[in-house]
């Protein structure tokens, strides 16, 4: 009989009642984390999918009068449309341009040692302790009319008048760029250090040389890293609201902004509505992602 059966009743014993987990089973240790979930997720997503039929009230949240005639806005309107496609470029360019910048940088720092990794790591997680706020008025004390940037450009003479960077797309594509990295970077980190290094040995003895050996070798087994980095950053940009309502200011409409504009104005099914669009056009977007990058990996290692 081994140790921990003996543990097992000696504890049986004592309690004089078998323990939970011994009868119940594994499931009731998911209980605590399914419930959470139930409350907080999957109950209020069905509750804003059933109000997204309903008609808009002037004397409450909503009439429970089923209508399509949101969802016929929605997809129907080019301003919303215009809104939605915005969202889903400046997501895709955003996760894009994390993918080409982070994964130099987290290559680099897995074949740190494990010190100095912790160090940048520990560097890259700082960031991500400050506000979203707090980070996107950095950069309009950069990048403001009387800001740093433009403060060095007239003091030295090189403008008359102070350059409008804010409240532009480049704006809103730069501060998300800055502010989902990290994520890129962490993930692609921690897929890399797990990387066993005579994979790499094996192909430099059979005559790989460095480049042969990262494509075949590094890149399809860092895949993992590149789609979890890239499913986090493309959806927290499809929802962002902050960014690009202090970078963007009014000229830059996104999904997120909209469906606020639509609580505010107490259109709750519309806004509902508009939720359930931003939601489906998210879930796509990942799949996609994850395909392409699942499918382009599995090409390289073949």
């Amino acid at each position: 009989m081994s140790e921990a059966s003996l543990a097992m009743q000696t504890v049986r014993k004592r309690w004089g009642a078998p323990l939970p987990f011994a009868w119940r089973g594994p499931g009731l240790l998911l209980a605590p984390a399914l419930l959470y979930y139930l409350l907080i997720l999957v109950l209020p997503a069905g509750l804003f999918c059933l109000v997204s039929f309903y008609q808009r009230s002037d004397t409450g949240f909503y009439d429970p009068i089923f209508t399509l005639q949101n969802y016929a806005s929605a997809l129907g309107d080019a301003f919303y449309l215009r809104s939605l496609w915005l969202s889903l470029r400046l997501s895709l360019e955003t996760t894009a341009a994390c993918l080409l910048i982070g994964y130099p940088a987290a290559y680099q720092l897995s074949r740190c040692s494990a010190r100095v990794r912790k160090l940048f790591l520990i560097l890259l997680l700082f960031p991500l302790l400050l506000s979203t706020v707090i980070r996107a008025y950095g950069w309009i004390a950069l990048l403001g009319r009387r800001g740093f940037i433009n403060q060095i450009l007239l003091d030295n003479g090189w403008t008359d008048f102070p350059i409008p960077f804010l409240y532009t797309q480049t704006t809103v594509l730069v501060g998300l760029i800055s502010i989902l990295l990290p994520y890129m970077i962490i993930n692609i980190t921690n897929t890399l250090v797990t990387i066993d290094p005579a994979l790499r040995e094996a192909a430099t003895i059979h005559g790989a040389g460095p480049w042969k050996t990262f494509v075949n070798v590094t890149l399809p087994l860092s895949r993992a890293g590149m789609i979890s980095g890239s499913v986090i950053v493309f959806t927290i940009a499809m929802s962002t609201y902050i960014i690009s309502f202090l970078l963007g200011g009014p000229r830059v409409k996104l999904m997120g902004n909209l469906i606020f504009d639509f609580t505010s104005s107490f259109n709750w099914p519309m806004g509902a509505a508009m939720s359930v669009v931003l939601v489906t056009a998210t879930t796509i977007g990942c799949q996609t992602m994850m395909r392409l990058l699942g499918d382009k990996s599995q090409e390289h290692a073949r």
